[in-house]
């Protein structure tokens, strides 16, 4: 199944037709310019981005492997009870 080309494209080849068919074509080079520009930024920003929250996503599931952890240790484990020894009147 094809992807649908984003607005972006559709001016990006509308720019370069025109640039083809204008005889002074320095302003459409201009706006192709910027504009490839702004799609540079974008993605640089769009994969940072992913990159943060990979990392949030990394840590939060590390902090539960942890706790699952703690978990099984702890959820094994017998509290000890103390017992208090009582006096009798014997002892008295």
């Amino acid at each position: 199944m094809a992807r649908e080309p984003e607005a972006v494209d559709n001016l990006l080849e509308s720019l370069v037709w025109m640039r083809r068919k204008a005889k002074k074509h320095e302003a459409v080079d201009d706006l192709i310019d910027a504009l490839m520009k702004m799609r540079r930024n974008v993605k640089k920003k769009a994969v940072i981005g992913k990159r943060k929250t990979n990392e949030r996503k990394r840590k939060t599931e590390e902090l539960r492997r942890k706790t699952k952890k703690l978990e099984r240790k702890t959820k094994g484990r017998k509290r000890k009870t103390i017992k208090l020894k009582r006096k009798t009147k014997a002892q008295g």
